[in-house]
């Protein structure tokens, strides 16, 4: 049954297949100092696609000098992501579909989290971030491409509900402090 359970939240995530990079927010590499702190958050993520939703647990790890992040389902490691500001590593299981990346991972988690100004910075001309209270937008022109709704502040403390509108996908985290 638990491995029954492993295939099917891989196969969920494997519908997130490689996307047209035009769909893709092209967000360049933002450096984990400009967080503003250091912090450690134990995460439940659910994704949801095609009307399958699935979840994993995730432990995220931010410092000044870098960015860990592990995901595990089933009490499997799936993936291990690190990123020092120039370069990201990650380790992966042969389990989790080539679609789900370590960049892809933390694109998300800094645009949900990170200040807007070092987004702005690292996003090209065309595109514009907007902050209100508990909710985040991101545009390409005025075409909103990602809305991510924040229960509490700060910002990654309670849930973060980010809907990718051109994926079609959507993620609730849901976050404590470790």
């Amino acid at each position: 049954m638990r491995s029954l359970f492993l295939f099917l939240l891989i196969a969920a995530l494997a519908a997130c297949s490689a996307p047209p990079a035009r769909l893709e927010v092209p967000l360049r590499a933002v450096s984990p100092a400009a967080f503003g702190q250091s912090l450690t958050l134990t995460q439940q993520i659910t994704v949801e696609m095609r009307g399958e939703a699935r979840s994993i647990e995730a432990v995220l790890a931010i410092s000044p000098e870098r960015i860990d992040l592990a995901g595990l389902a089933m009490g499997q490691r799936l993936i291990d992501v690190h990123f020092d500001g120039a370069s990201l590593t990650e380790k992966r299981s042969p389990l989790l579909p080539e679609a789900v990346t370590g960049a892809r991972i933390l694109r998300d988690v800094m645009l949900a989290y990170w200040p807007r100004e070092a987004l702005i910075a690292a996003l090209p001309t065309g595109w514009r971030i907007e902050d209100s209270a508990g909710r985040r937008r991101v545009f390409c022109a005025d075409e909103p491409v990602i809305t991510i709704e924040y229960s509490g502040e700060p910002r990654w403390r309670g849930r973060a509900h980010l809907i990718q509108h051109r994926l079609g996908y959507s993620l609730t985290i849901d976050s404590d402090e470790a």
